[in-house]
């Protein structure tokens, strides 16, 4: 289970910045984005975002309700489109309907499942606790659960992404931050411990606009070669008090989830996420945990869709938004 702490932030309220009525040509990306909660009941959620490029008017929109399942953590979408959410100390993966909020099929690990990630040929789904042992749940999901005992470098992980030319890479660490990085053999659970301790090492995904491996956690962002895990790259500074997990849209945009907000990073033009162009948060929900894939494996379009940036002259009254007051907790 996970247990809430609260972190004293200093309350800054929304500062609003106004484009107004004025026409500008701008790049516009919009897009639904799916999450979890981890204080139970009401967990699963989706909201839609919009973004500009050009005046960095960011919004949320129609906050809404999904599901509620016994407990949640790690959320990604299966290849049928529906739903998989990692169900904490209950041990099991839910598949759920996105439409009508129903469980459809559950598959118990026999251990806590926390983030989870898919295989690119989408029938596997990887799961584990906080550096324990690796679980694989067959798709359809009901069908059957593996584990994976973790030798090497480290004797756990945390979560594993798919990298380029068959490369699979892990973090292994504490929530939230903080983790080793390396790669691990799939077939016999052998890790190679590249990097110790990094700071912003907990969520892990690959990114297709830059090509790395990517990373977030303790209110940070790194990156490294998706071929070989070389080049680690970590941000100077945190953008806020924490990071979790991280949804990219194959464009230079990133939503994080941490610290009751969802932080939007823009790196369009830097082609770095660790150095962006802008960034900016707005709250969400005081327990808002992981979100789901935007593009490739794990996402609602799977590995055929792109993103879908919206060029053109348009007119947009935006908000901006800097700073909030909430509570945050740990993983346990």
């Amino acid at each position: 289970m996970k247990k809430p702490f609260t972190l004293a932030i200093r309350s800054t309220f929304l500062v609003a910045l106004v484009v107004g009525m004025t026409s500008s040509h701008a790049t516009l990306y919009t897009g639904s984005l799916y999450y979890t909660t981890y204080n139970g009941g009401q967990n699963v959620w989706s909201i839609g975002f919009g973004y500009d490029t050009v005046t960095n008017a960011y919004s949320l929109n129609n906050n809404t309700n999904i599901a509620s399942t016994n407990g949640a953590d790690g959320i990604i979408f299966g290849s049928n489109g529906n739903l998989l959410v990692g169900g904490q100390g209950s041990g099991n993966v839910y598949e759920v309907n996105k439409n009508t909020g129903s469980v459809v099929n559950t598959q118990n690990t026999g251990a806590p499942s926390f983030h989870l990630t898919l295989d690119p040929n989408g029938n596997k789904v990887y799961t584990s606790d906080f550096g324990g042992r690796l679980n694989t749940v067959a798709v359809p999901v009901g069908t059957g659960s593996t584990s994976t005992t973790i030798t090497g470098g480290d004797s756990g992980v945390t979560q594993i992404a798919f990298g380029l030319n068959g490369a699979v890479f892990y973090v292994n660490g504490s929530p939230n931050g903080g983790g080793n990085l390396g790669t691990i053999d799939l077939s016999t659970g052998v890790t190679t411990r590249l990097y110790s301790s990094v700071l912003p090492a907990h969520g892990l995904i690959f990114d297709p606009f830059t090509n790395l491996i990517t990373m977030f956690g303790a209110g940070r962002t790194g990156t490294m070669s998706a071929l070989d895990g070389s080049g680690l790259t970590t941000s100077d500074t945190s953008f806020i008090c924490d990071f979790d997990q991280g949804a990219l849209n194959g464009s230079g945009i990133a939503l994080v989830a941490g610290c009751g907000s969802l932080t939007l990073i823009d790196y369009t033009q830097s082609h770095d996420i660790t150095h962006p162009d802008w960034f900016g948060s707005i709250f969400v929900n005081s327990f808002i945990d992981d979100v789901a894939p935007l593009i490739g494996a794990g996402s609602e379009c799977g590995n055929n869709c792109g993103t879908v940036p919206e060029p053109g002259t348009i007119v947009l009254i935006g908000l901006g938004f800097l700073g909030f007051a909430t509570s945050r907790r740990r993983k346990a």
